[in-house]
């Protein structure tokens, strides 16, 4: 019997703020946010089976492919679909995700800067679970690594790409959200709060600054920290 576990559906639910907002405010949005919408449908469809029983190598892998290149190639089949000759030429730079110099010593000053809150956070999280914890360096350089996709997708399209798109507000509720619903595992864990203020503290990085990464170095450095030197700190 074939199963499937499509447990991060819960993150698909947020989205549907940006597509009622652009159906009623912002129709010139619809097709890419509702793009973005159908590629997390995929994820969500995808993931399960793509990561299940596979090692940390071969997860990395699917997750670049299914948080970044998937949604990088559906939004630019909708923008050449959309695009009209006679009309602006299109944007296709990454700096609409995020990924651009501008911006990138104050995001990383930020990212710094929130890092003692992040790591604090996850510190009390952890110590409130309790249990033995193992240190593994190949699996927390892996994990820093990985850290990049879900800031990509989360923070680079889902709130420095949604604000130009719908507006602060709905952007930051729904990037926050989404984020947070994709982690069900937590939800009866004290480790739900890391969750929140990691989710909080990366979106106001890319707020202030624009830029991704210092909300990458932030989630990664909190990944490895959780990985490799918490189990020296219990």
């Amino acid at each position: 019997m074939v199963y499937f576990d499509f447990f991060l559906w819960p993150m698909l639910i947020p989205m549907l703020i940006p597509i009622i907002y652009s159906a009623k405010y912002k129709r010139g949005s619809i097709g890419e946010i509702s793009a973005i919408f159908f590629t997390m449908v995929f994820i969500v469809i995808a993931y399960w089976p793509l990561t299940n029983g596979f090692n940390s190598t071969a997860n990395i892998v699917t997750k670049f492919l299914l948080f970044v290149f998937l949604p990088l190639i559906v939004l630019f089949v909708t923008w050449k679909l959309k695009n009209k000759p006679k009309k602006k030429k299109k944007d296709y730079s990454f700096k609409q995700f995020g990924i651009t110099e501008k911006g990138f010593e104050k995001s990383l000053k930020l990212g710094f800067l929130f890092l003692p809150i992040m790591l604090t956070v996850t510190f009390l999280a952890k110590f409130i679970i309790g249990g033995a914890l193992v240190s593994n360096y190949p699996l927390g350089v892996v994990s820093f690594v990985e850290s990049f996709t879900e800031e990509f997708f989360f923070r680079g399209i889902l709130f420095i790409f949604l604000v130009r798109k719908t507006n602060l507000k709905i952007a930051y509720v729904t990037s926050l959200a989404s984020f947070v619903l994709m982690h069900p595992q937590n939800f009866t864990s004290p480790f739900i709060i890391s969750t929140i203020v990691q989710g909080f503290l990366t979106i106001e990085i890319c707020r202030r600054s624009k830029n991704l990464v210092g909300a990458w170095v932030l989630h990664g450095t909190n990944r490895f920290f959780s990985i490799v030197i918490l189990p020296f700190l219990m």
